[in-house]
This record gives structure tokens, C-alpha cells and sequence, in this order.
């Protein structure tokens, strides 16, 4: 299982959990999962609305969360994804009985006397009380949500965080995404095939969300893969820019002897000014120093020692080109 599906599961597994919510708020719940993972079949006069999870463990919440305002059974069944891209894997699907569905859905406020068709929006009873919206949060995720974080192997990308709910229609969406700006949670929406995202890309307004979700185990989970990526990425550049400064040290070093031997099997050091000797017979001891540690060694100032190595340097290559020059 990769990091990202397990975060996702560390996410999901937090949720059910946690006790059922009390009141209205399981009503919330119950309303977010109806809406964006059910389907209400309507024959004749009989409506039956059935909601599709991922796992087992959440329809048995989900079921456990019907159970504790509807005094009946409730089923589940289990059936492999025929198309998409989920193909293949299994869906656990939760059934209300047809005497109990049109009950759900108004509770749900998803539907009403007075308006037809399924509301679109986020309820406004929901919305507007802070721990109902938590509720549906909670519910959204479970029925439509993701979280991927990346693996400590490797740079970070600059995308590599990101939090979402997919949704089915435009309206949804821009009611989630005001939903979470009025808890202070910056989104953005974007539409993927038939699909609509309300997204987060930035690491610290994901700690948030889930901070406000009452995911407590999580946020401290995520925050330990930040501050250890963030650990391990400043320890990255830290080696790069080392790596980087020794192969200018390398390179350097490699000129100046290059420079040396050619005077030392033509005219010799000692043909040298007592200066450019110090300096020469520096560089073939202390063949990898940084121009820092040379200077130090020599007692002389770093722009003073670098007119010594270019010295040296024009020195060799007047020899090769017949101009020598004392």
C-alpha cells in the first residue's frame, strides 16, 4: 500500500472511530454521504435510496449512524466496480427500505414538500451551525474525499500535498468550497472529466481542515511527515550545495597543479618569487583545502591568494606558448 492510499485510510479509519454524532449533526452526517455516494431509485410509487462507500468498516458506521435515529434494519451488500477507475475494486453498498428513504431524505435536508428534485447545495441548517458542518465534512469525506501526501523519499514537488473532494456538479462544489471558506479554509475548484474538485494544495490549510475535522491523531501524523520531509529536504541541499562547493574546489585545485607541474618540469619553483613558491608548494600539500583554508594557512587575505593562483596560472601557460615572462 502506498503512503498516499494509507494516509487517505489513516484518515477514514480516525472518522469511524469516533462516536456517532448526537442531534442534528448525524443528520449532517448522513446528508453528506447521501448526497454525494447515493443513488435514489424511483419505481412507480416506491423510492429507495442506496449508498455506495469504499469499505466495509464505513458502511457499518454508516449503518450504525442510520441505526441510531431510524428504528429498522438496514443492508449491506458488497459488488465489484464494473467501469471507471475504480474498475475492479469492491464497493459496499447500504440500502434504506422504501418505507424509511423519502424520511432519510428530508431529514437529510435533500429534499422537501416544496421543491422538487435533490437540493444541490450544501443545506443551509448545516451550514450555518459550526459542529452540523463539521458533521458533513466528516461524511463528504468519507463518501467523496482524498488526501495525498508525498513519500520522505526524494525532493518534494511543489504539488506534492493535496487534499480534495470530487464532486458531481458545479453547484456542489462552489457550496463545499463556501462552506470551507466561512471556516476560514482556502480552496480552489477545478473540473476533471465529469467530476468537480474542491481542492487544497498548501500543507498547512490541510493541517487546518483536519484540525477543524477533530482529526487530532492525523494532524500530528501529517505534521510528522512535514517536519521530517522538510528535515530531510534541508539536509538534501545542504549535501548538494556541499557536493557543489567541492566540485569547484576539485576543479580548482586540479587547474593550479596542472599549472605547478608544467613550471616545475621547465623552469622549476625556484625561478619563482619567494611568494609564488609559498603558495605553489601550498596548493601541492594541501590539494583539496578550499581557497578559505589555503588563505589561512598562508596568512594572507583570499583576493591576495587568488592573485597568486592566477599568477601561476598565466606563468604555465606563457611556458606552453613560448612567452615566458619573469
Amino acid at each position: 500500500m502506498s503512503e498516499n492510499t494509507s494516509f487517505r485510510n489513516t484518515v477514514i479509519d480516525e472518522i469511524i472511530a469516533s462516536p456517532i454524532e448526537k442531534g442534528d449533526g448525524v443528520f449532517a452526517f448522513i446528508s453528506a454521504i447521501a448526497k454525494n455516494a447515493g443513488v435514489v431509485n424511483i419505481s412507480k410509487k416506491r423510492i429507495n435510496l442506496v449508498m455506495s462507500v469504499d469499505t466495509y468498516g464505513v458502511a457499518m458506521y454508516l449503518v450504525e449512524a442510520l441505526k441510531s435515529v431510524y428504528p429498522t434494519e438496514f443492508e449491506i451488500s458488497c459488488d465489484e466496480i464494473k467501469s471507471g477507475a475504480k474498475k475492479g475494486e469492491r464497493a459496499y453498498s447500504v440500502a434504506v427500505q422504501t418505507g424509511f428513504t423519502k424520511q432519510v431524505l428530508m431529514d437529510a435536508c435533500l429534499i422537501n414538500d416544496d421543491t422538487p428534485g435533490i437540493e444541490l447545495d450544501v443545506p443551509e441548517k448545516f451550514a450555518r451551525e459550526y459542529s452540523y458542518a463539521i458533521a458533513y465534512l466528516r461524511g463528504l469525506f468519507l463518501a467523496s474525499g482524498g488526501i495525498y501526501v508525498p513519500s520522505l523519499e526524494g525532493e518534494e514537488k511543489k504539488d506534492g500535498y493535496h487534499f480534495e473532494y470530487r464532486l458531481e456538479d458545479e453547484e456542489t462544489a462552489k457550496s463545499v468550497s463556501n462552506l470551507l471558506a466561512s471556516l476560514g479554509i482556502s480552496t480552489k475548484i477545478n473540473e476533471r472529466g465529469n467530476m468537480w474538485l474542491v481542492y487544497i494544495k498548501d500543507k498547512e490549510e490541510i493541517v487546518k481542515i483536519l484540525g477543524i475535522m477533530n482529526l487530532g491523531d492525523c494532524v500530528l501524523a501529517l505534521r510528522r511527515i512535514i517536519d521530517e520531509r522538510e528535515t530531510a529536504n534541508a539536509l538534501n541541499r545542504a549535501v548538494i550545495c556541499e557536493t557543489a562547493n567541492l566540485d569547484k574546489i576539485y576543479v580548482a585545485a586540479t587547474k593550479h597543479l596542472l599549472a605547478i607541474g608544467i613550471i616545475e618540469d621547465s623552469v622549476g619553483l625556484d625561478t619563482l618569487p619567494p611568494a609564488l613558491q609559498d603558495t605553489a608548494r601550498c596548493r601541492m600539500e594541501f590539494q583539496q583545502a578550499s581557497y578559505e583554508q589555503m588563505a589561512d594557512i598562508l596568512g594572507v587575505s583570499k583576493s591576495c591568494l587568488n592573485h597568486r593562483l592566477r599568477k601561476l596560472v598565466e606563468i604555465a601557460e606563457s611556458i606552453q606558448n613560448g612567452t615566458n615572462e619573469d
